[in-house]
């Protein structure tokens, strides 16, 4: 059999079905019984504090969503616990049996189930703190209910972050990616950032230190011809006193050194990984600032 029909296969296995819609039955399940409970209150007192805690569980459930939530598990399995009691009790039943008693310790009896099965408690991460704009988390909240179904941010944001690594796979979205790095660093320095994207020209101009930067995704070295006029095209253009090429931390040492022995054949060229960038704009401004002074 071929591979790709053996994953399709095991794909749309039927345990692996199950595990896809085993929350979708808990939920079923706990919904029915909640009802259950809303609907007749002689037999599940709101005096009862475990009542209480079960109503407002169900409540955050359906909030944050019962696929998202640490209690689906738990609560779905004391309910299946307790109709097999109930089962034991009355063998002839054929209806649905539902726990008659709800005990006034509901909340412990969830974590003691939880500790028996193995599950572990969902981290809750404080995003109020990280997120320092008001707006911004807002927002983020009403997409995470909008596109997950729930209020949890880390299920969003887990997601945005994946987009963007798959993104960041395509050499568009890598020379993208670079570049904006390259505007942040130099605009964290304090400095403002020239867009230029003429051909045979360098995409950055800083002109307060008289900056002109290329960033590039790769080199290869049958590339250096091209480069090395676009970099004197670009200090004549720019009247740059210095120029450099940024590339990627994970570009091969045998190509980044290719490229780097044209600093050998241009005037005030550096070579660098994208992580020594900050680094070189500080050195670059303070001897800019040693050379006005003087």
């Amino acid at each position: 059999m071929p591979k790709n029909s053996k994953d399709t296969e095991q794909l749309w296995s039927p345990s692996l079905r199950r595990a896809r819609h085993r929350w979708k039955d808990n939920r079923d399940l706990i919904e029915q019984f909640a009802e259950l409970v809303r609907t007749n209150p002689a037999i599940y007192s709101d005096e009862n504090k475990g009542v209480v805690f079960l109503l407002k569980a169900v409540k955050d459930l359906r909030r944050n969503g019962y696929e998202n939530s640490e209690y689906t598990e738990t609560l779905a399995f004391w309910i299946r616990e307790e109709q097999e009691k109930a089962e034991e009790e009355d063998p002839t039943s054929t209806s649905d049996l539902m726990p008659k008693e709800i005990p006034e310790q509901l909340k412990e009896r969830l974590e003691s189930i939880r500790e028996s099965i193995g599950l572990k408690p969902r981290r809750v991460f404080p995003f109020n703190g990280v997120m320092r704009e008001k707006n911004l988390l807002k927002f983020a909240q009403k997409r995470a209910q909008l596109l997950h179904g729930t209020d949890d941010l880390s299920i969003y944001i887990e997601n945005l972050i994946r987009k963007d690594h798959s993104s960041l796979n395509a050499p568009s979205g890598l020379i993208f990616d670079l570049l904006e790095s390259c505007e942040y660093i130099v605009q964290r320095n304090g400095y403002q950032v020239s867009k230029n994207f003429e051909v045979n020209c360098c995409d950055l101009w800083i002109p307060e230190i008289s900056l002109a930067i290329e960033p590039r995704s790769g080199f290869d070295p049958k590339e250096e011809g091209d480069l090395f006029r676009l970099l004197t095209l670009s200090v004549h253009h720019f009247d740059a006193k210095r120029i450099a090429v940024v590339l990627p931390d994970d570009l091969e040492m045998a190509n980044f050194q290719s490229c780097r022995s044209l600093q050998h054949v241009i005037d005030n060229l550096r070579v660098l990984h994208i992580s020594e960038l900050d680094a070189y704009v500080r050195e670059t401004g303070s001897l800019e600032e040693s050379e006005t002074a003087n």
